[in-house]
């Protein structure tokens, strides 16, 4: 809507050539995108249209930069807006709307709903933990791999592809085949060990199948949470291992 207006502005006062500056990518993107339906952009393209059409010369530039990344259109749009928002004294007169950026408010809405999430997920935290997921404190949050704890693995895709099915029980194993695939009467049994063929489970690969090396001498799911850091344990054993929880090492697709 802001973009909307300040085409408006600068049409009424004739302008030849517009700079429409925005730090986010989807806003300059909708601006003149009638799809939607919004009236805003509707009226923004009208506005245009007859705008191209008064002079040849008059032209459009609309101009994406990151936020506080040294663009001095960008940098004064913010201090006007911090102004009018945070300005001393300021009281909110009967009907009035302190200024916001549609980025603004998608970030206060999604911090919002991700706080209410998190509290009714304390508040019964078995409930909403899926059923094979490993509940532990440490896997909590697997939502960035910029952020703890994924943070740690600093590797590739592949490793952190691994880290994660491993954790929440979505690797390619028989039991994830019976869970989900079940009509399409796969093989589910591991045949990568030396002993007859077992049923191929998360647990098999983590603490049974010969195939694999591992550091740690946990034998159960139990005894591998209560252990101080189970996920330096995960980590070290699909380094150990590269196609551990991996496609390569799934059972065949037919029995």
């Amino acid at each position: 809507m802001a973009l909307g207006t300040a085409i408006g502005f600068a049409y009424l006062k004739r302008y030849h050539t517009i700079h429409i500056f925005a730090d986010s990518e989807s806003a300059l993107q909708s601006v003149l995108d009638t799809s939607t339906g919004r009236m805003s952009s509707v009226n923004a393209c009208r506005i245009l249209r007859d705008w191209f059409e008064r002079d040849p010369r008059n032209h459009l530039h609309l101009h994406y930069c990151p936020s506080h990344s040294g663009v001095a259109e960008n940098e004064a749009v913010d201090v006007n807006v911090r102004y009018r928002v945070f300005r001393g004294g300021r009281v909110r007169r009967p009907g009035e709307v302190f200024p916001t950026s549609y980025s603004y408010m998608r970030s206060a809405i999604t911090s919002e709903v991700l706080d209410e999430w998190k509290q009714l997920v304390n508040a019964n935290p078995s409930a909403y933990w899926g059923r094979f997921h490993f509940r532990h404190p440490t896997f909590r949050q697997l939502m960035h791999t910029g952020h703890y704890p994924l943070k740690r693995l600093s590797a590739g895709p592949d490793l952190t592809a691994r880290f994660i099915r491993c954790i929440t029980g979505h690797a390619p194993t028989g039991h994830y085949r019976d869970r989900f695939r079940l009509r399409h009467h796969e093989s589910t049994f591991c045949y990568l060990h030396s002993g007859r063929p077992t049923y191929h489970t998360r647990e098999h690969v983590l603490f049974e199948c010969d195939r694999y090396t591992r550091l740690f001498r946990h034998s159960s799911i139990e005894e591998f949470l209560q252990s101080l850091d189970p996920f330096y344990d995960i980590e070290r054993f699909l380094r150990d291992n590269p196609t551990a929880l991996s496609f390569a090492d799934a059972p065949p697709d037919r029995l």
